[in-house]
C-alpha cells in the first residue's frame, strides 16, 4: 500500500523510538476504521527505524473464535521461547513476566507491533496492559493496531488501553487519504482521483486496490475490485487463493498441499506475484484482511465446506494445532462431530489463560450441535458453560443453562448431581439479586444430599448455606454451617481445597462482627488456598469480602489495598462480576476520601456498563445515586433501581448503604424524614451489633439528634465525640483521616466560623445543596451573607471548565453521543450542544476529541 500523508506520524514514531533506545518505553495505539492503512503505517515504521534495533511482528486474526494468546505466541516463535511450557508450568502472569523480560532486549531497543486488536481474545488484550504497565523504563516501543469503526472494536481497544499511564500511551489516528492526495496518486496511471476519492472515501485500501486495476474501470465496490483482480488468476492461482481464504491466520504450505493435493507452490508463487498474497516465515497470507474475506465469502458454501474440511484433516496431523483455529474449520466444515470434540477442549484452554469470554464461545458452539451427545455429557457442557457465562457477568445466561443441565441430571436419576446443580443455582440467584430463590434451591440441595451421607457435594451445601447466612448477618447460622462444611472438607472425608476455601471465607466474613482479627485471619488463610490453587472465583470473593470489612473499619485506610489488589486481580482474569462490585465498594472509599468526580467516572462506567449484573452494579448504583444528591442533581432512576434490588433481598449490607443515603436526601429535604428512620431503625435491628454500622448511626444522629443507643463507647471515635457534643474534636479527627465531607458536617454543630470552615470544604467539594443550607444559617446566625464567588468546582478547574462542562467532557471521553449525554444528565441533546460549545472555546479544540485528549494530557480529570 502507498504511503502519504503520513509524515508526522512517521515522525513521532521515529522520536518513539529514539526514546525507547534511551531506556523510555511507550506504547502507541495506531487506530482508525478497516483498510485506511494502519498495517501499513506500522510497517513503514520498520523502515525509518535504527537497523541495529529488534523488530518482532505479531498479529491476532479473524478467527471465529479468537485463538487464546495468539499474537503472543507469533512474538514467542520469534525469540524461540517455548511459551506453552511456561503457561502449563506457572500460570499466565509468571509467562507474562518472561515474556517483558525476554522482549526488552537491552542491548537496543526494541520494536514490537501486534496487528489487528479488534480480534484479540482476552487474554492478549490483558497482555498488552500488562506491557502498558510496565513499559516506562523499558526499551520497548509497543504498537498495537487496532480498527475504531464498530462499538466492539472501540471496547476491545479501550480494555487495551486500560490503567496504562498517560504518558506512556498515546493513540495515532489514521486518517483517510486527502481528495487532493488521490488525485496525485491517480495522475501516474492517468485515471480519476477526484472520482475515486468519492467513491472509496480516501480508504487507502480501497485506493490502492482500483489504482492497481490496470483497466481504467471503475469497480462499484472494493468487492468487485478483489474479485476483478483474482479472476485475472490462471485457474490453479485461483485454486490456491480459495484454499488460502478459508486461513484467517495464513498457512503453511504443508497444510495448502494437503488441501490442494497437487501444485501448491506454483499456484501460490502466482497469487504473489499478482500481488495478492504475501509468504512471511513460511506463512502465506493474503496482503489485505478484506480481501481474504471477499474471496472467503464469494466461495459458495458446498465448496468453502469441503476446503474447511481438508483444512482439519491437515492440521490434525499437525502437532499443538491451536484448538481455536481446529475448532474454527470444523464449524466451517459444518463437522458436527468434531465440533462436539473439539470445542470443549479450546473452552478448557481458553479458561485456563483466563479468556473466558472465549471460553464461553466455545460451549455454546458445542452445545449447539449437542442434542446427540449423551445426557451426562449434555450436562457436564451446561455445567462448565453456567460457570464460564457467570464468571464473566452473564447470570441470566448461566442460570438458564444450569436449569437446563438440573433438568438432565433429575431425568437421569443422578441425586448428587441434582443436589450439587441446586446448590449452584441457589449461588446464580443470589448474584442475580433474587434472594428468595437463593434460598430455597440452597435448603432443596441440604434435603436432597444429607440422606445421601458425607459427600465433597453436601459439604459446598453446608458452605452455601453459611455464605447465605452470612450475606443475612446471621452469624450463628454462618458459623454452624460453615464449621459443618469446614470437617467435611478435611483431607481424610474429601480433600477438596476449594471447599475449605469457600468455607473459611464464609466463617471469617461471619465472626469479623465480633472479632475482627479473627475474621482477618480465617479470610487471610482462604485467599492463601485460592491463589495457590488457582480458585479465580473464590480469590474475588476473598478479595471482596476483605474489601468490605476493611472498609467498614475506622479509619479504613487498609481498604484501599485490598481494593486495588482485588480490582487488578479480577482484571487480569477476566472475572467482570467480581470486579464491578469492588469498583462499587472503590467508589464508597473515593467519595469519603473527597474524590468524588473520580467516583463519579468509575460509577458510571459500572452503571451504563451492559454486562454487569443487578448485584455488580448496586454498590455504584448507591454511589452514583449519593453524588449526584450531594451536588444536586436528579438521582430518582438511581434511587429506583436501588429500591428493587433491595426489594428482592432485604440484607445488611444492601440495606446500609441505601437507608444512609435516603437519611441523607430526607436531611436535605429531598425525602421523608419518618421513613427515613424506619429504615435506619431497620437497618439496627438487622445488624448483629449495631456500633459497627456507623453510616447508619451517624445518619441517625443527624437526622434525629440521637444515635438510639444507651452505650457509645463501641462506637467510631469521631462519631462518639460527635455524639458527647465534642465537635471540634469530631471535625479533627475526621479529616485526619481524610474524611472531608463527615468533617465539615461535624462543624455545623460549631459557632459562625466553624460554619464558614465547613462552607469551604463543601465549596471545594461540589455540595452546592447543603453549601445553600449553611449560607442561610449563617445569614440567621450572625446577619451576614455569605459569598457565593465563582463555583468551587470551576475555581479548582485550571481550564475554568464548570463542573457540568466536565461532567459533559468525561462523557464525551468514554465515547458518548449527545444524546446519550443528554439521557445520562437528564438534559436535551441541545443543551449538551451549548456545554460542548462551551468547552471547545475554553480549550481551544477544534472537536470533540481533541478536547478530551487535551483534558486528559492538562490531568483535568483528575481535579
Amino acid at each position: 500500500m502507498v504511503i502519504i500523508e503520513r509524515d508526522s506520524s512517521l515522525e513521532r514514531l521515529r522520536y518513539l523510538m529514539e526514546s525507547a533506545k534511551e531506556g523510555r518505553g511507550h506504547l502507541v495505539a495506531i487506530v482508525g476504521p478497516a483498510g485506511v492503512g494502519k498495517s501499513t503505517l506500522a510497517a513503514a515504521a520498520q523502515t525509518v527505524a535504527d537497523p541495529e534495533g529488534r523488530v518482532l511482528w505479531g498479529a491476532c486474526d479473524d478467527f471465529a473464535i479468537a485463538e487464546p494468546l495468539g499474537a503472543v505466541n507469533d512474538l514467542a516463535r520469534q525469540v524461540k521461547w517455548d511459551m506453552q511450557s511456561v503457561l502449563r508450568r506457572d500460570g499466565r502472569l509468571a509467562a507474562f513476566s518472561e515474556a517483558f523480560s525476554l522482549f526488552n532486549n537491552t542491548a537496543t531497543y526494541n520494536l514490537i507491533v501486534i496487528e489487528d486488536i479488534q480480534w484479540a481474545d482476552g487474554a492478549t488484550l490483558d497482555f498488552i496492559r500488562y506491557m502498558g504497565r510496565r513499559i516506562r523504563s523499558s526499551k520497548i516501543l509497543l504498537l498495537i493496531t487496532a480498527r475504531n469503526d464498530d462499538t466492539k472494536s472501540l471496547s476491545k481497544l479501550r480494555h487495551a488501553l486500560a490503567d496504562i499511564p498517560a504518558d506512556r500511551a498515546e493513540r495515532i489516528e489514521v486518517l483517510p487519504f486527502s481528495e487532493s492526495g488521490v488525485i496525485q496518486l491517480a495522475e501516474a496511471q492517468a485515471l480519476d482521483g477526484r472520482e475515486i476519492h468519492r467513491i472509496t472515501g480516501g480508504n487507502a485500501f480501497f485506493v490502492t486496490e482500483l489504482l492497481r486495476e490496470t483497466k481504467n474501470s471503475m469497480p462499484a465496490s472494493v468487492r468487485d475490485a478483489v474479485l476483478t483482480r483474482a479472476s485475472y488468476l490462471p485457474s490453479n492461482g485461483r485454486d490456491a487463493l480459495n484454499a488460502v481464504s478459508i486461513f484467517p491466520a495464513g498457512v503453511g504450505l504443508a497444510i495448502v498441499e494437503s488441501v490442494l493435493k497437487a501444485g501448491a507452490i506454483l499456484a501460490l508463487d502466482i497469487c504473489i506475484d499478482y500481488g495478492l498474497l504475501r509468504c512471511m516465515d513460511g506463512q502465506y497470507a493474503f496482503q489485505h484482511e478484506i480481501a481474504r474475506q471477499v474471496i472467503e465469502q464469494a466461495l459458495p458454501i458446498s465448496r468453502r465446506r469441503v476446503l474447511n474440511t481438508e483444512a482439519l484433516k491437515a492440521l490434525r496431523c499437525v502437532e499443538n494445532a491451536p484448538l481455536a483455529q481446529l475448532v474454527h474449520h470444523a464449524r466451517e466444515a459444518n463437522d458436527i462431530a468434531a465440533v462436539c470434540e473439539l470445542a470443549p477442549l479450546a473452552a478448557e484452554q481458553a479458561a485456563s489463560v483466563s479468556a473466558h469470554r472465549e471460553a464461553v464461545r466455545h460451549y455454546e458452539a458445542a452445545l449447539t450441535h449437542a442434542s446427540s451427545l449423551d445426557a451426562n455429557v449434555r450436562a457436564d457442557l451446561y455445567e462448565r458453560y453456567a460457570f464460564e457465562c457467570h464468571l464473566i457477568g452473564e447470570i441470566a445466561r448461566a442460570i438458564v443453562a444450569q436449569k437446563s443441565a438440573l433438568a438432565l441430571r433429575i431425568s437421569s436419576g443422578d441425586r448428587a448431581k441434582e443436589g450439587d446443580g441446586r446448590r449452584w443455582l441457589s449461588r446464580l440467584s443470589y448474584l442475580a439479586g433474587n434472594r428468595i430463590d437463593a434460598d430455597q434451591f440452597g435448603q432443596e440441595a441440604l434435603s436432597l444430599l444429607e440422606p445421601l451421607g458425607p459427600s465433597p457435594e453436601l459439604a459446598m451445601a453446608y458452605s452455601n448455606l453459611s455464605h447465605l447466612a452470612m450475606l443475612a448477618s446471621d452469624v450463628e447460622s454462618a458459623s454452624a454451617f460453615g464449621n459443618r462444611a469446614l470437617q467435611m472438607s478435611e483431607p481424610l472425608i474429601c480433600d477438596r481445597p476449594d471447599i475449605l476455601c469457600h468455607a473459611l471465607n464464609n466463617v471469617g466474613s461471619a465472626i469479623h462482627w465480633h472479632d475482627a482479627d479473627s475474621g482477618r485471619s480465617y479470610l487471610a488463610r482462604s485467599l492463601e488456598i485460592a491463589l495457590a490453587n488457582g480458585f479465580q472465583d473464590h480469590a474475588a470473593r476473598t478479595f471482596t469480602n476483605r474489601s468490605w470489612l476493611e472498609l467498614n473499619q475506622f479509619p479504613n485506610r487498609h481498604a484501599a489495598r485490598f481494593l486495588a489488589d482485588g480490582i487488578s486481580y479480577c482484571t487480569e482474569h477476566d472475572l467482570d462480576t467480581w470486579r464491578d462490585f469492588m469498583r462499587g465498594y472503590l467508589t464508597e472509599f473515593l467519595i469519603q476520601r473527597g474524590r468524588w468526580d473520580e467516583a463519579q467516572r468509575i460509577a458510571c462506567s459500572v452503571v451504563e456498563g451492559k454486562t454487569a449484573s443487578a448485584l455488580a452494579r448496586y454498590p455504584s448504583v448507591i454511589a452514583f445515586a449519593r453524588i449526584r444528591t450531594r451536588r444536586g442533581i436528579d438521582a430518582e432512576d438511581l434511587l429506583n433501581e436501588a429500591s428493587q434490588f433491595l426489594d428482592a433481598g432485604m440484607e445488611l449490607q444492601r440495606l446500609v448503604p441505601y437507608a444512609s443515603l435516603m437519611a441523607e436526601r430526607a436531611w436535605l429535604g429531598l425525602g421523608d424524614r419518618q421513613a427515613a428512620s424506619t429504615l435506619l431503625e431497620k437497618a439496627q435491628s438487622m445488624a448483629p451489633d449495631p456500633v459497627y454500622i456507623s453510616e447508619v448511626l451517624f445518619w441517625k444522629y443527624m437526622l434525629d439528634g440521637d444515635v438510639g443507643l444507651t452505650a457509645t463507647q463501641g462506637l467510631a471515635p469521631p462519631l462518639r465525640m460527635l455524639v458527647t457534643g465534642e465537635w471540634q474534636e469530631a471535625a479533627t479527627v475526621w479529616q485526619a483521616a481524610d474524611f472531608p465531607y463527615e468533617s465539615a458536617l461535624a462543624l455545623l454543630a460549631g459557632d459562625v466560623d466553624a460554619l464558614y470552615r465547613a462552607l469551604e470544604i463543601f465549596g471545594r467539594l461540589g455540595a452546592d445543596p447543603v453549601a445553600e443550607q449553611i449560607r442561610d444559617l449563617i445569614r440567621r446566625r450572625s446577619g451576614r451573607v455569605a459569598p457565593r464567588g465563582p463555583r468551587a468546582s470551576t475555581k479548582a478547574n485550571a481550564a475554568g471548565l464548570t463542573r457540568r462542562e466536565m461532567d459533559v467532557l468525561r462523557l464525551v471521553e468514554l465515547g458518548k453521543s449527545n444524546k446519550e449525554i443528554g439521557n445520562l444528565l437528564f438534559v436535551t441533546a441541545k443543551t449538551v450542544d451549548h456545554h460542548i460549545s462551551a468547552i471547545l472555546s475554553k480549550l481551544n479544540a477544534k472537536s470533540r476529541g481533541q478536547a478530551a485528549a487535551l483534558a486528559r494530557t492538562a490531568g483535568l480529570y483528575d481535579q
